[in-house]
């Protein structure tokens, strides 16, 4: 083994012996570097990093940032030089500091085999001079200590644990003569020598108890006769003080002077009563609540518009429920100081089951913690009546707006979906009277008959539409379901109507799970399928062909006309259902904007519902679900 493996395994050994040390220690390489400090060290020198955050530090730069506790600087720095180039061991060399403290030091130098491998450092207080400062030091805090409480305008006074009195201060008891008197008595002694009142000792006796065996400071107040037989009203602490085993061996109690206090106190109260008479006067509901939302102050108002009889207090959300995001919005801003006040309104439950309107106004409340705010103060203005003749005007106002909307949209429609259609007929019935007269031949002159007969069938179905709407609104449609397959009555649909379609696409139909026989309307269901399909074609003019797919679960059926045309915007998806209402990019496809309103009728009247998907230029799904 080479020696400087030999002095790592040693150095090691030494640190776990220097550990134990409760002398201040360092072990510095010979370069100069922290290898090794205990906590001792840290302490001493008033380092606040812990040990192990000092190692690897520089020794030279460490000696210098030490060397301004000691009252010659440079002499440290120079005499540590010394010790390290002289390489001798130092045995308790005195180092006086500049707060008066005295250290002792010893140096050993690490030296094998004649090489220096370290510097050992060990530094301690002197003990002896320790306790003499610890001893003048606590001298004079006790009597710093007593000339602070002897001048300190409060009464003070310390009992023993025969609740007799060890010291009273010069405030509570002036009189030299007296305050001499009465240390190692107590209040009894002190009351009949002076010929005093003491009708107050049971509660006295009390607190002392209380501070004694329960070993915590007591409060307790009372209007008395202070030492000099004066009277007034006073607010006495008890503080017990304890030894090593826990036991009380004093009580250090001071009094203050609060009639002022009290008088105060009372005027208070009689203002806050006026207060109060004045809050349950108003007919607006207050409240007044702490920063946990606990209500402390409900009025007359409040109660009469909330409470039922015997409910007491409790937090606000016991009468405004939670589920009123505004409010309590406006609330915890209030709350958070984000704002001085808000307001805005709110609907609530009445006593009645009924809903009311109330127009509210929340500020911050204010503590009796020097004027910081807390909580909040809450009003509420009951506005129902105001409120629901505001509604009544603006659904006047709403109605006539949609009607007039809607005289607007029926006068255009109808326009246009008259107007082409005889053009159309007018015009070809001149063409057809211009080839009857040339001697055209039957065949030519069948498209136009056809084209006709078209423009007629397209009229009959809008006015058929407009007499269904009326119908509907006067409530003279009758629901008459009846048990039908359903398959068979969609494919004699498609049969008769869809294979093929007017454009020679053919309605493709997919069928999924058990068939189930279910009663519908036949004129509501054949109305629902036949607008849907009819719309699926005509919006989806040269792509594939639409496809019907009926899908039977355990508790509803689903049918679903689905294309690959137009598709709908998604704002216009909620207005398809309203009359007149049309898709923003149907371009100069011919439709009355009326049909879906009457298919979402039939789908009501059999308790159904309706959803709609859709992507413009890539198609719509209208799917209807009504349940068995």
């Amino acid at each position: 083994m080479n020696n400087e493996n030999f002095y790592n395994i040693e150095k090691e050994k030494l640190k776990l012996i220097l550990n134990s040390f409760s002398d201040a220690i360092l072990l510095e390489s010979k370069d100069r570097v922290v290898e090794f400090v205990n906590e001792g060290f840290c302490n001493l020198f008033k380092i606040k990093l812990p040990p192990e955050s000092v190692l690897g530090s520089n020794c030279e730069e460490g000696v210098i940032g030490a060397s301004f506790q000691f009252k010659n600087p440079s002499r440290f720095i120079y005499r540590i030089e010394e010790l390290i180039e002289d390489k001798m061991p130092v045995k308790s060399e005195q180092l006086s500091l500049r707060d008066g403290r005295i250290f002792y030091r010893d140096y050993n130098p690490i030296i094998l085999n004649g090489q220096v491998l370290g510097h050992l450092w060990i530094y301690r207080e002197d003990p002896q001079q320790l306790h003499l400062a610890l001893n003048q030091q606590k001298q004079l805090e006790e009597v710093m200590y007593q000339e602070i409480m002897e001048n300190i305008p409060i009464d003070i006074f310390i009992l023993n644990a025969q609740k007799q009195y060890i010291f009273v201060n010069k405030h509570a008891l002036p009189d030299e003569r007296k305050r001499r008197f009465i240390i190692g008595k107590n209040d009894a002694d002190y009351y009949r020598y002076y010929s005093i009142s003491n009708d107050n000792s049971d509660v006295k006796d009390a607190a002392f108890d209380k501070a004694t065996e329960q070993v915590e400071v007591t409060h307790y107040e009372l209007k008395e006769n202070d030492l000099l037989g004066n009277e007034c009203y006073k607010r006495t602490t008890l503080c017990p003080l304890v030894d090593e085993d826990g036991k009380v061996v004093k009580i250090v109690g001071y009094s203050i002077d609060i009639s002022g206090e009290k008088e105060a106190e009372s005027r208070l109260s009689e203002m806050i009563k006026q207060y109060v008479h004045a809050l349950n006067s108003v007919n607006d509901v207050v409240f007044i609540a702490n920063e946990n939302l606990e209500v402390n102050f409900l009025n007359d108002a409040f109660k009469s518009h909330f409470l039922e009889e015997g409910i007491e207090l409790g937090n606000i959300f016991k009468y405004i429920p939670f589920q009123k995001p505004d409010f309590y919005k406006d609330v915890f801003a209030v709350l958070s100081e984000e704002m001085d006040n808000t307001g805005g309104r709110i609907t609530l439950p009445s006593k009645d089951n009924g809903q009311s309107w109330y127009k509210y106004n929340i500020r911050k409340g204010v503590s009796n913690n020097e004027n910081k705010q807390s909580g909040i103060v809450a009003v509420l203005n009951d506005i129902t009546g105001e409120v629901v003749l505001e509604e009544n005007l603006l659904e006047v106002v709403k109605r006539e707006k949609e009607l007039n909307e809607l005289k607007s949209a029926f006068v255009n429609m109808v326009s246009h979906e008259m107007r082409t259609p005889l053009a159309i007929i007018s015009s070809c019935a001149e063409i057809i009277q211009i080839m009857l007269a040339s001697g055209k031949p039957s065949s030519d002159i069948e498209s136009y008959t056809n084209h006709i007969l078209s423009e007629v069938e397209r009229m009959t179905t809008f006015m058929n539409d407009i007499l269904m709407i009326s119908k509907i609104e006067a409530g003279k449609i009758e629901f008459n379901p009846e048990e039908i397959s359903l398959i068979s009555f969609v494919n004699e649909l498609i049969k008769k109507s869809y294979a093929p379609w007017k454009d020679d696409r053919t309605l493709k139909l997919v069928v999924k799970g058990k068939e189930r026989v279910f009663p519908f309307d036949v004129k509501m269901l054949r109305h629902i399928l036949q607008n849907l399909i009819e719309n699926s074609f005509k919006y989806s003019p040269n792509k594939q062909a639409p496809s019907l797919r009926l899908r039977y679960s355990n508790s509803y059926i689903t049918f679903s006309v689905i294309d690959s045309g137009i598709g709908i915007h998604p704002d216009d998806i909620e207005k398809l259902f309203s009359s007149f209402a049309r898709g923003r990019n149907v371009g100069s496809i011919s439709g009355t904007g009326i049909g879906l309103v009457v298919v979402k009728y039939f789908v009501d009247q059999h308790k159904g519902s309706i959803r709609i998907k859709s992507k413009l230029d890539a198609g719509t799904i209208f799917s209807i679900k009504i349940p068995y």
